[in-house]
């Protein structure tokens, strides 16, 4: 049996310093493989190959989000958090530390219980970030869905989620009034938010209600909830299928932010000069990156969050010339569109001092063509990128240097890699071969909601996600994202489920079978492409086919990558279809 002291060994300042205040550290259950002071891999009790952080292990946090994100709140609060980037309404620290637990106070007020779920189904707004926090305050959970869904697409997560109640901007609330009506009971509340698109409808109740109430009803009661129990419930398709509720603790969220903080991820301490960052807020606060990866460790941070209910090149532009922002948040589309847009000039980004790109890979030849453009400065502008999913709530892997495009860079603090071989099921140690990312850690979802089969499919009972993506390391132990295994397509950092178009495409009276690819798009990243069976004696014209899904999807499902007629799906012995091939023979016609 090992002693304390070699159990130990290794550890840095900031462990050690943990250790002496009696706090809990996590520890692998692993055991060192080299003697060498700069340990690439440990090994595993069933004889596993992990990779543990560079960075070291992470202590858990025993807080809930709301705690978490207004712990600091009286050091700036007069501060604006909170500005419409669009009308100018803005809320400060203390405004909007207040009005969240004012809204808190209604819910509980309206009869919800701990552990009700709550849909918020807005556009990025000041108030879509106190409606969050508010739910969460009053122990319920939230669960965030894209406003721009269809009524069919909302109305899906509506039932699968079990929705006890709906928050929702006025700009989309009839639309979220057709999808719980078609699923939800009559009883079930309707919230809106005047978000100045016009007037707040009948039979519903207006979201400054909440707040104005709040205020008088008696402070809230301490929750009988943990930090271990579902606080968010986004939905995600995962490796494969129709979207999912994927289950989030408080813990989970609130440590994965710590887990990137003590990552190496040193810009904001470079950038302390700064009495207030000031950060342009268009990435969606429903999609995790958005939500986990800036709202909430950058509301926790004191930064004002400069709000936009989506890209708009001129409404974006105009907030880079007025509001000087001091970072971006980005996606490499984003990236193109200040590389080559005629109207972004110098003096857009003059105070700007470093960008982080996410939900897709970023191109070396975008980044260089914007600093080439605005002879940007290296050293002084920096390009970060990173990687997660939904499941690993987000973040899961950090480029710090600002120099390996290509590169998703290490695994942050606390996360433990695997690169399992397709063929072996065996783990890569060597660099430069390939094999499926899988990670571990304390941010690592808790299940998805309602389907332990699914569960099963991608956490096994070690606490590995199987990433379904394809990677490989370098010398450095810097990771590369070469391909996926599942077969989900990523449409401007999006994800588009095959399964999901090929069922709506059966629906059409001349189809029999249908197979969904993503296939490459410089703008998109990836756009679906339709392989189209029709059935005998029937025709259809490609713009049919593609007509035929407007409507009931988003834009971004639609079929902008074409579709193609064909004799014959190709499918495996099972009968499943087999996209994966289907799009390797499409990049080998393309060559």
């Amino acid at each position: 049996m090992r002693t304390f002291k070699q159990l130990c060994r290794g550890f840095n300042k900031f462990e050690w310093g943990l250790l002496k205040k009696g706090a809990k550290v996590q520890f692998s259950n692993t055991r060192c493989m080299s003697a060498q002071p700069a340990q690439k891999f440990v090994q595993g009790r069933n004889g596993e190959r992990i990779i543990p952080s560079p960075y070291g292990n992470i202590e858990t946090l025993d807080t809930f989000i709301p705690e978490y994100v207004w712990r600091n709140v009286n050091e700036f609060s007069n501060n604006i958090a909170l500005e419409c980037g669009v009308t100018g309404r803005k809320y400060t620290y203390a405004e909007a530390r207040d009005a969240s637990n004012y809204v808190a106070r209604s819910l509980r007020n309206m009869g919800y219980a701990e552990g009700d779920i709550i849909a918020l189904i807005t556009p990025n707004l000041p108030e879509s970030a106190i409606a969050f926090l508010g739910i969460l305050e009053a122990g319920l959970v939230v669960t965030t869905i894209n406003p721009y869904y269809t009524v069919e697409e909302m109305a899906m997560q509506l039932d699968r989620a079990g929705v006890k109640g709906i928050i929702a901007a006025r700009e989309v609330a009839q639309t979220a009034l057709r999808a719980a009506r078609s699923k939800l009971p009559v009883s079930v509340p309707m919230i809106v938010i005047d978000d100045g698109t016009g007037p707040i409808m009948e039979d519903v109740i207006p979201f400054k209600d909440l707040i104005t109430r709040g205020k008088e009803l008696p402070p809230l009661k301490p929750l009988t909830r943990s930090p271990d129990d579902v606080a968010v419930l986004p939905f995600s398709s995962g490796t494969t299928g129709l979207p999912k509720g994927v289950m989030l603790t408080h813990r989970n969220i609130t440590t994965n932010i710590e887990m990137v903080e003590a990552s190496g991820y040193k810009i904001w301490e470079e950038m302390s000069s700064i009495d207030q960052h000031v950060i342009p807020m268009f990435l969606p606060f429903f999609h995790i990156f958005g939500m986990n990866g800036v709202m909430l460790p950058r509301l926790a941070a004191g930064a004002k969050l400069v709000t936009l209910p989506r890209f708009m090149p001129e409404t974006f532009l105009n907030v880079l010339a007025t509001k000087k922002p001091t970072f971006l948040y980005v996606v490499p589309p984003v990236i193109l569109f200040l590389s080559v847009s005629p109207f972004v000039k110098k003096q857009h980004l003059e105070h700007v001092r470093a960008g982080f790109s996410g939900a897709a890979p970023l191109a070396k030849q975008d980044v260089e063509r914007l600093y080439e453009k605005f002879g940007l400065d290296r050293d002084r502008f920096k390009m970060y990128q990173g990687y997660g999913l939904t499941e690993s709530a987000p973040v899961a892997f950090l480029e710090t240097t600002g120099r390996k495009y290509a590169s998703i860079g290490k695994n942050i603090r606390g996360c433990e890699v695997r690169l399992v071989d397709q063929v072996t099921k065996m783990d890569v140690i060597e660099p430069g071969k390939t094999g499926e990312l899988w990670i571990r850690g304390p941010h690592i979802m808790k299940g998805y909601y309602n389907n332990p089969d699914a569960t099963r499919e991608i956490l096994d009972d070690d606490g590995w996600l199987k990433t379904g993506d394809i990677a490989y390391f370098d010398e450095d132990l810097d990771f590369y994202i070469t391909d996926r295994l599942k077969e989900l397509i990523k449409v401007k950092g999006f994800q588009v489920a095959p399964a999901e178009l090929e069922a709506l495409l059966r629906t059409h009276p001349s189809v029999q079978e249908a197979a969904v690819i993503g296939i490459p798009d410089q703008r998109f990243g990836e756009v679906p492409r339709a392989y189209v069976l029709l059935k005998k004696d029937k025709s259809a014209s490609e713009e049919e086919i593609k007509n035929y899904l407007k409507g009931k999807v988003s834009e971004y499902k639609e079929l902008n990558g074409g579709v193609v007629f064909v004799d014959e799906i190709p499918k495996n012995a099972t009968g499943k279809i087999l996209r994966v091939q289907m799009k390797e023979k499409f990049l080998k016609q393309r060559v």
